[in-house]
């Protein structure tokens, strides 16, 4: 028999990799919820989940295993690519012909670029840590609250191990659409805003991680100008770039420097504008 509990769980993960929930409603499974829009796959999903296999590897509620089975799915592989021949009949994707591009988690912002510039701590577990930000957020808040930045590698480890302050959030997760930490969430909402831009542009924070990118690229991406860009299209994207994105980036590049007469800051201005792009913060 298929549980509810597994039915919420498995829609749950979904919505994780596809952006909506086979029900739309995670939070509702009720009279007043929406409909399943695949509701045998769902049901079949459920029935894996809370199943004990045959295989020695396969144990009831492995959420590991659930992932592995829907990240290898044909429809978690397909492009996001939109197909014009399901435009009017199915904007929204409910059909599933096509892979949902969603920005990452608010979180992930942060840390993909912290990756990206070789700044991030991959040490795991402790107490938590408090990155840089700017002591008038703290300052809004309830409260004689402070707010010292963390030191040493502290400074630069994963969100998940930022420190929640209940009357004043971390600014940047929130700019991202991190839900408020007093409220409970089953989904999160993603919106594009200007202020998302101006974050990644000009935030300390996110000029402190390009400058190091530079330096990366500089130190690691070879001795020529475009053997650099090529290192920082594919550090950046996971992809080697176009003739056509680095002739574009070159040109960009040439412009910063003859303007900057300095090259550790056209370098900078550069890499900056890579973790700008739509691409390196989707995942399409």
């Amino acid at each position: 028999m298929v549980t509810l509990t597994a039915r919420v769980t498995v829609n749950r993960m979904w919505q994780e990799f596809f952006g909506r929930g086979l029900v739309a409603t995670s939070d509702d499974f009720g009279a007043r919820g929406d409909l399943p829009s695949h509701p045998e796959l769902l049901d079949w999903l459920a029935d894996e989940f809370q199943r004990e296999g045959e295989a020695p590897a396969q144990h009831a509620w492995d959420v590991k295993q659930m992932h592995r089975l829907i990240i290898t799915s044909a429809t978690y592989r397909q492009s996001s690519r939109p197909r014009e021949e399901f435009a009017t009949r199915d904007p929204n994707n409910v059909l599933l012909a096509r892979q949902n591009s969603l920005r990452v988690p608010a979180e992930t912002v942060r840390d993909a670029a912290l990756a990206a510039s070789g700044l991030l701590s991959r040490k795991l577990g402790g107490p938590s840590v408090f990155p840089p930000q700017h002591e008038r957020v703290t300052m809004e808040a309830f409260g004689s609250n402070s707010w010292k930045t963390s030191e040493g590698a502290d400074r630069y480890r994963r969100g998940l191990y930022t420190f929640i302050l209940r009357t004043s959030p971390f600014a940047q997760s929130i700019t991202f659409d991190a839900p408020p930490p007093v409220d409970v969430c089953t989904r999160r909402d993603r919106s594009n805003t200007p202020l998302q831009a101006l974050t990644l542009l000009n935030d300390p924070v996110f000029a402190e991680m390009a400058a190091a990118l530079a330096e990366r690229v500089r130190r690691e991406g070879g001795a020529s100008d475009r053997d650099r860009l090529r290192f920082a299209w594919k550090v950046c994207f996971g992809r080697s770039g176009s003739e056509a994105e680095l002739t574009r980036l070159q040109q960009y590049f040439d412009i910063q420097r003859d303007t900057n007469k300095d090259e550790s800051a056209a370098w900078a201005n550069l890499v900056s504008v890579l973790l700008n792009l739509h691409e390196f913060i989707t995942r399409d």
